[in-house]
């Protein structure tokens, strides 16, 4: 059985005289083969490869253990796994190799946005949103999320008239992008760190542009400089803030607060926006909620303009357009967590049952105007786990006269929300 377990930070690759001491008096040393110079002779060695095959081996050890991690164990490390699989676990700190990179920029990383790309899913509209409204983001790269992937996003969108990232799908842009006005701040610089500790160390600092083509080590880290950040003035814009074109239905403020209220989205998540107009509740679901991703799926030509132009508008680069009938389009699309459904032209019930059908329960949303439409959605819905059906009525003031003002009503509208899943699902399974 394990007598102590500690998780230490090999900093980037010198130890602490705390670090050295643990290692000293352990039984078995844990850790890459990078690391691998670190561990003395005559203790039991266990190569950090598979994560789930070496903590299986520490489990089936006894005595004194040691894993040694890159960098500080609290900084997207494997302590997480770790504290699941042991108790008692005991951290000693290292220094980091993000502090290391930000000491050589002379920088305080207490207001930084910090992201790894080193073994996960990085979403593009996710860290281009983030650049844009923060002073300071750090990214741990790997060889897919590299700086050079980095830098070549940036500078994409570091060119005037250029819109956002919001065309094809969040992760995948095509191209023919539809004309915009934007620009990302021309403050924006990069700070590369290649082989931090080693002998090969190099610090690279400059433009996106200047290392869209440069290829960095595996194991590199990046800073990226936002002299003037974008900061929304409103996450609940009115009406009037956005871009409109005639025959392009927009679902007006009132509304979209509720339909905002009953999605109740995360930080985290994928937005379905079917039938999205002008996209008012994708900018509403973006500014809310901006490290989630957003697809704004819309048929006609002249929305998919007004679309892109209200997302350059409001600096969102997590919505993502697909122009084309929605049965058409999403199938293609990553599973949603959530779905709000303002318009389906004619494909409502084929839209649900294709939801229903996702291997995920899902959050959905619909907005209906005419009786047939509710009906449509109502037939489906409300067998759906968590059902609502709130009639949403608004008047505002109108004035006829100098001394007279009417409450003009608008069109009423009811909202249906579920859970794509059926009532009682669970226990219809023990039904004979």
């Amino acid at each position: 059985m394990m007598n102590e377990l500690v998780v230490a930070g090999a900093g980037v690759g010198s130890l602490s005289d705390e670090v050295r001491d643990a290692v000293s008096k352990a039984d078995i040393i844990c850790a890459s083969e990078r690391f691998r110079n670190l561990v003395p002779e005559g203790k039991r060695y266990i190569p950090l490869r598979n994560i789930d095959a070496a903590l299986d081996a520490i489990a089936n050890e006894s005595g004194r253990a040691v894993i040694l991690v890159s960098g500080d164990p609290g900084v997207y490390s494997l302590l997480p796994l770790v504290k699941r699989r042991f108790q008692n676990v005991r951290v000693l700190p290292g220094v980091s190799s993000l502090q290391v990179l930000c000491a050589y920029a002379g920088e305080s990383w207490s207001d930084a946005v910090i992201l790894s790309g080193h073994g996960r899913v990085l979403n593009v509209g996710r860290f281009l949103n983030l650049v844009e409204r923060n002073r300071l983001v750090i990214l741990f790269c790997d060889s897919h999320n590299s700086p050079q992937w980095a830098c070549e996003k940036l500078a994409e969108i570091s060119t005037p008239l250029f819109p956002p990232l919001s065309w094809g799908t969040a992760s995948s842009p095509a191209k023919g992008r539809p004309e915009g006005v934007y620009c990302v701040s021309s403050g924006v610089n990069v700070v590369i760190g290649e082989n931090l500790g080693s002998d090969s160390e190099r610090i690279l600092s400059g433009n996106p542009e200047d290392f869209a083509n440069h290829e960095s080590p595996e194991l590199s880290l990046m800073l990226v400089r936002n002299s003037s950040p974008f900061v929304p003035v409103n996450t609940h814009p009115r009406d009037s803030e956005f871009v409109r074109a005639e025959g392009v239905v927009m679902t007006s403020e009132s509304v979209r607060a509720v339909i905002l209220a009953r999605l109740n989205m995360r930080r985290d998540s994928v937005l379905w926006d079917i039938g999205a107009g002008t996209g008012s509740i994708s900018v509403c679901a973006g500014l809310e909620s901006p490290e989630s991703e957003i697809h704004a799926v819309e048929c006609r030509p002249e929305a998919v303009k007004v679309i892109a132009q209200n997302a350059a508008k409001f600096h969102l680069h997590s919505i993502a357009i697909h122009e084309g009938r929605a049965l058409d389009v999403v199938s293609k699309l990553p599973v949603p967590s959530h779905v709000f459904i303002g318009g389906s032209g004619g494909e409502l019930a084929g839209i649900l049952e294709h939801i229903a059908g996702l291997r995920e329960s899902v959050k959905v949303v619909a907005a209906c105007v005419t009786l047939e439409t509710f009906t449509a959605a109502h037939t489906i819905m409300k067998d759906w786990r968590d059902f609502e059906a709130l009639q949403v009525s608004v008047s505002e003031s109108k004035s006829v006269s100098e001394l007279s003002t009417l409450m003009s009503p608008r069109c009423p509208v009811v909202i249906l929300s579920a859970l794509s899943e059926q009532k009682f699902s669970a226990c219809k399974k023990f039904t004979r």
